[in-house]
């Protein structure tokens, strides 16, 4: 009889787990991949994520299958094509000048100076990352001075690994980036908010949104739990 009713609680238990997916920018994929894992120990569902830069988030989200998306809410709710029912804030989008081991950085302006050869930053027309730190060089006046020495890549955390190898001098990448390369970076530099527009990350409800598991999620992302993940990679 025990082994009957272990039989049906396992059963009953596959019967009732269900999947989604979620995109999000690939800036993100540590604390995303975190708050996953700790969603999926507390519940019997699974959550799949795909990474990329915001136009390839939006590209995979335009085909139907993606639930949910992270990114930029300005982003996703203007310029992504998305018809998206709902937005979940989880923090707030920081960038940071982040520099290699034995090349330290005083302030913003070092940029110009002959410490520092090579630049890295994300695409400014792809990424949210790449966004700021074009209005940080245009804000700052120090487009034109740095334009020679820019490189630019698809995404933030490629961004980084070019930073934590010591291929660039210094780079712009999203504080998260840089908490989660922390051991590996020479250290990095805050930006004056002044310099950029406010990055309020979220995550949009699309139409196939339509589960118990994804409700379920939307709810443990506005959590404590959720919430000290994000918190604890800068947002």
């Amino acid at each position: 009889m025990r082994i009957l009713v272990g039989i049906f609680f396992i059963a009953a238990t596959f019967l009732y787990a269900q999947e989604i997916k979620i995109a999000s920018g690939a800036g993100y994929k540590a604390p995303v991949m975190e708050v996953i894992s700790q969603f999926e120990k507390e519940t019997s569902h699974k959550v799949y994520a795909l990474f990329g830069n915001m136009k390839q988030v939006s590209a995979q989200a335009a085909d139907g299958e993606i639930a949910l998306v992270l990114g930029d809410k300005k982003y996703l709710f203007q310029k992504s094509g998305l018809a998206f029912r709902n937005f979940v804030d989880v923090g707030e989008g920081k960038p940071v000048l982040a520099y290699p081991k034995n090349r330290p950085l005083a302030k913003l302006e070092d940029i110009a100076s002959h410490k520092v050869q090579r630049l890295v930053m994300p695409q400014p027309k792809k990424t949210i990352y790449g966004i700021a730190a074009d209005e940080i060089l245009e804000n700052s006046a120090l487009k034109e001075i740095v334009s020679q020495k820019i490189y630019e890549v698809a995404t933030a955390p490629q961004a980084a690994t070019y930073i934590l190898t010591g291929e660039v001098d210094a780079g712009f990448i999203n504080l998260t980036a840089a908490l989660a390369n922390k051991d590996k970076i020479g250290g990095y530099i805050r930006i004056d908010p002044k310099f950029y527009t406010p990055i309020i990350i979220s995550v949009g409800e699309l139409e196939p949104c339509n589960n118990e598991a994804c409700s379920e999620f939307l709810i443990f992302l506005q959590g404590q739990k959720a919430r000290k993940i994000f918190e604890k990679y800068g947002l």
